[in-house]
C-alpha cells in the first residue's frame, strides 16, 4: 500500500510507526538497530512512491510539490447517536467487572455461559470422591521481566480502572436459565439472539445456588480484584498431599514456602468451586443419560453465572477475558475396581475431568454465551447525546463502547460533491490522500487511561468496511496495532500526563471512489460514515441493535462487533464552533489533489 501513497502521507504513518511501535518497547540496542534498518526502509520506500508519482502525472507535474490544493472546507455534519440495547451473545471476549469512567459513567459487566462436557458419556471409575474444584481464567498480560527467585513479573492488558485496588465483590452461581441455539419465534430457522439487558428478564428469575466455596481467600469473592501475580499449582502426592522435593509428605501443609512448584500460570482468575455441587451434579450423574452427550449435558446443568457487585459506589475495574480459554478441572480420586472379596480396599488414584465453557467461531468450542451489560450513565453525557444535532451537526462527538454511541458524518452537501466531481471529471485533478483529523476534547478526557487506544471508520450506510481499510495490509508488534496506514491510533502528548491529542484516520480511496463515481454507480450517493471505538481492528464484524436507530434519514440496525467488547469512550470535537478557540480543532476532512498544469 505505501508505494501509492503520498511523500506526506509515508512520513507521517512511518512516525507514528516508530513512536508507537518502536520507542516505546525492546531494549535499547533493539531499538537503534531497529532505527537504523527502519530508516534505510523509510528512504527506499520513499524513493518508490516518488518514481509512482511522477509517472502517473507524466509531464503534467509542476515542480516538486504534487500537492496544489489542499481541500479543507468540506461541509462535514457530524453527530452522535446512542446506540440503545445491543447484541452481546456469543461475543470473542466478553467484559467481568465494574468501571466508572470520570465522564461516561459506570459500568457493571456480569457473564452467562453454558458448560459441556470434556469428553461426552465419561467413565469416573469407582466409588469417586472430589478433591477440588478450579476455574482459572487468563488475563491477557505481558512478561516484563524474571526476578532471581524465578518469580515472572507481568503487566495486565485490557484491564480498566485500578486492577490492584480495583476491588468488587465476586459471586458464581448455577444458571438455571436454557441458552438456546435456535430462535423459535423464527421457526427455529435463526440463530438466537440476546441482548445486554437480559439479565433482569432472563436470567435473573432463574438463579441458582452459590458455587464459590466461600473459603476464608476474600480476593476470590467478597474483596475480588484483578492480580497480576502468576498463579502456583505445587507438585502433591497420589492424595492429594503437598510433598518436597524429595516427594516426601510436608508435615505442615499450610507452609507454602516448603511446596514444589509443579507448574506456572500467568496471572488471571482463579476461583475454587463448591466439592459437593460438583459432586452431586456431574460425578454422581455418571449413570445417567444427563451426561450421555453435551445436548443433553447443556439442558441438564445449564451453565455458569457470574455476577458482580460493588462494594462501595462506583468502584471496581473491569477486564476483558476470553472465556473460551478458561480452565475447569474437577480433581477426584476413584479406584479402577469395585470393592470386592478378593479385593476388600482397591486403591484410589488422583484423577482429572476437565469441563469446558466460553464460545469461540474458529474452533468447534459453542457454549452459547451472553456478555450482561448495566450502565449508570452520566448526566453529561446523557445531555450531550440528546443535544446532539443530525442536520447541522454537533459541537463534540460521543463515541463510547458498549451499550454507548456512535457518530456519524456526513461528508459533503449535494451541490459541494457535484462541485468536486466536475472538477475530478473536467479538470483532470488527481486526489493523492484524505484523511480525517478527531480532535480530543481534553476538558473531558481528564484522565489518560480511560481514553480508547483507537477508534475505527465504516461505511455506516451499507454496514461494511471501507476501501481503505481493506487495501491496508500493515501490521504491527501488536495485532491492536495492524492498519497503520488506516490508522485511527490515538496521538498522545510526549510528556506525563500522556493525555491524547487527536485521531487520524484515512479514506484515500473511499473519497476518490465517491468523487470519481458516476450517476449508476455504487457511490453516486454520498455515504455515511460511522465512527466507533474498538477493542480490535482486525475484528470487522457486526451486531445487531436491539431496537433500530435513524441517523439523519438512514436505519441503522447494526454496528461493530468491536465496539462493544470496548468499555471506555472518547469526547471529539464536532463540525461546530461554539467558541472561536476551538476553531483549530474542529473536525476536518482534509483531500490532497494535485492539478495538471493547465490549471
Amino acid at each position: 500500500f505505501l508505494p501509492f501513497a503520498s511523500k506526506d502521507t509515508i512520513k507521517e504513518v512511518y512516525t507514528s510507526f516508530i513512536k508507537n511501535h518502536v520507542l516505546s518497547k525492546g531494549s535499547t540496542i533493539m531499538k537503534k538497530s531497529f532505527l537504523k534498518i527502519s530508516s534505510l526502509l523509510f528512504l527506499f520506500v520513499l524513493l518508490i512512491s516518488c518514481d509512482k508519482d511522477f509517472n502517473s502525472l507524466d509531464s503534467d507535474v509542476i515542480g516538486d510539490d504534487h500537492f496544489d490544493l489542499v481541500y479543507d472546507e468540506a461541509s462535514l455534519v457530524a453527530y452522535s447517536k446512542a446506540t440503545g440495547v445491543v447484541q452481546t451473545n456469543n461475543l470473542p471476549l466478553n467484559a467481568l467487572g465494574i468501571y466508572k469512567n470520570d465522564f461516561f459513567g459506570t459500568t457493571k459487566a456480569h457473564f452467562v455461559t453454558q458448560v459441556e462436557l470434556g469428553s461426552e458419556n465419561p467413565s469416573f471409575g469407582f466409588n469417586p470422591i472430589i478433591d477440588s474444584v478450579y476455574l482459572y481464567v487468563p488475563y491477557f498480560s505481558e512478561l516484563k521481566s524474571t526476578e532471581t527467585s524465578g518469580e515472572r513479573v507481568y503487566e495486565l492488558d485490557s484491564i480498566y480502572g485500578n486492577a490492584e485496588t480495583g476491588k468488587f465483590r465476586l459471586k458464581v452461581l448455577e444458571n438455571g436459565y436454557y441458552l438456546r441455539d435456535l430462535d423459535p419465534a423464527d421457526n427455529l430457522q435463526s440463530s438466537q439472539r440476546y441482548f445486554n439487558d437480559d439479565k433482569a428478564t432472563k436470567i435473573d428469575p432463574f438463579k441458582g445456588s452459590e458455587l464459590l466455596n466461600n473459603s476464608s481467600n476474600i480476593a476470590q469473592n467478597d474483596e475480588f480484584y484483578f492480580s497480576k501475580k502468576e498463579l502456583y499449582i505445587y507438585k502433591t502426592n497420589g492424595a492429594g498431599l503437598y510433598v518436597d522435593s524429595n516427594g516426601a509428605v510436608l508435615s505442615d501443609q499450610n507452609n507454602v514456602t516448603l511446596r514444589v512448584i509443579k507448574e506456572r500460570k500467568t496471572p488471571g482468575m482463579w476461583l475454587d468451586l463448591k466439592n459437593s455441587f460438583f459432586q452431586q451434579k456431574i460425578l454422581d450423574a455418571a449413570s445417567t443419560a444427563n451426561l450421555f452427550s453435551n445436548n443433553a449435558f447443556k439442558n441438564y446443568f445449564r451453565g455458569l453465572l457470574f455476577e458482580v457487585e460493588e462494594i462501595n459506589p462506583d468502584q471496581g475495574a473491569l477486564a476483558v477475558l476470553d472465556f473460551s480459554k478458561a480452565e475447569l478441572k474437577i480433581l477426584y480420586k476413584a479406584a479402577s475396581e469395585a470393592v470386592s472379596v478378593e479385593n476388600p480396599t482397591p486403591t484410589r488414584t488422583r484423577r482429572t475431568f476437565s469441563l469446558k465453557m466460553g464460545y469461540n467461531a474458529s474452533t468447534t468450542l459453542r457454549n452459547n454465551s451472553i456478555n450482561l451489560l448495566e450502565y449508570n450513565n452520566s448526566t453529561e453525557y446523557d445531555a450531550g447525546l440528546a443535544g446532539s444535532n443530525e442536520v447541522l451537526g454537533s459541537d463534540r462527538l460521543y463515541v463510547k463502547g458498549g451499550n454507548g454511541s456512535v457518530a456519524f458524518i456526513d461528508l459533503f452537501t449535494p451541490t459541494e460533491l457535484e462541485t468536486l466531481r466536475n472538477n475530478i471529471a473536467t479538470k483532470n485533478w488527481l486526489i493523492n490522500d484524505a484523511k480525517l483529523t478527531f480532535y480530543i476534547d481534553k476538558s473531558k478526557m481528564l484522565n489518560e487511561d480511560n481514553e480508547p487506544e483507537r477508534i475505527y471508520i465504516y461505511d455506516a450506510t451499507n454496514n461494511m468496511v471501507i476501501a481503505d481499510y481493506t487495501f491496508d495490509s500493515s501490521s504491527g508488534f501488536n495485532p491492536k496495532n495492524n492498519k497503520l496506514v488506516f490508522g485511527g491510533i490515538i496521538e498522545r502528548e510526549t510528556e506525563d500526563p500522556k493525555r491524547g491529542i487527536k485521531y487520524t484516520i484515512r479514506l484515500t480511496e473511499h473519497i476518490k471512489r465517491i468523487l470519481k463515481a458516476d450517476s449508476n454507480g455504487e457511490y453516486q450517493d454520498n455515504i455515511k460514515i460511522g465512527v466507533s471505538v474498538t477493542e480490535s481492528i482486525n475484528l470487522v464484524s457486526s451486531a445487531k441493535l436491539k431496537a433500530p436507530i435513524s441517523a439523519n434519514g438512514v436505519q441503522i440496525s447494526d454496528i461493530p462487533l468491536a465496539s462493544i467488547l470496548n468499555p471506555l469512550g472518547t469526547v471529539l470535537f464536532g463540525n461546530v464552533v461554539t467558541d472561536p478557540d476551538d476553531e483549530d480543532k474542529k473536525l476536518k476532512l482534509s483531500i490532497y489533489f494535485t492539478k495538471p498544469n493547465n490549471e
